[in-house]
């Protein structure tokens, strides 16, 4: 016989009580970090400190992902930029490596007019060069010219720029 399930408490929540503590304030010539606000039961009480740009981008990312604006600014919400960039900064390389318009001249300058046509230098990531082609000849091709892939490609965009070559068919 199953013995029957306990119950489940359900949370009431609480208060926090805070300690009668005085408000930190800023160092001299720094925005204030905390101000007093008043509470409903009358109390004064810490909060933190926003400036009106700061309560815009609250607003505006509890918007678009429908949160509310005080779980907003505990999350950690960052921009695409700041993660590129933050990106880009621990793989130490330069943007402009990743420039389509810089690898579609190393290319043409390291393959040649008949394959640079018919083959496509995708990207250069972790020194390898990933090349697309369509034509099942083409690739054969490449193939059978990866050093020379290589020396070309390093002697156009720096040495030691290009380890290894992937072919992809498609």
């Amino acid at each position: 016989m199953a013995s029957p399930s306990p119950k489940k408490r359900r949370r009431v929540p609480v208060e926090p009580v805070l300690p009668d503590t005085p408000i930190p304030t800023g160092n001299a010539g720094e925005p204030p970090r905390y101000c007093e606000m008043r509470a409903e039961d009358g109390t004064l009480r810490p909060a933190r400190f926003m400036s009106r740009g700061e309560r815009e981008k609250g607003q505006v990312v509890s918007d678009f992902f429908g949160i509310l604006p005080a779980m907003s600014l505990d999350a950690n919400v960052r921009g695409v930029d700041s993660v590129l960039v933050s990106l880009l900064e621990k793989l130490d390389i330069s943007a402009a490596e990743f420039a389509p318009e810089v690898l579609a001249d190393a290319w043409r300058k390291a393959a040649g007019n008949f394959l640079s046509t018919r083959a496509e230098l995708l990207t250069i990531a972790d020194k390898k060069a990933r090349i697309r082609t369509a034509h099942p000849a083409v690739r054969y091709e490449l193939n059978q010219r990866k050093s020379q892939i290589i020396k070309a490609l390093n002697a156009v965009l720096g040495e030691g720029c290009v380890t290894g070559v992937q072919i992809i068919h498609g």
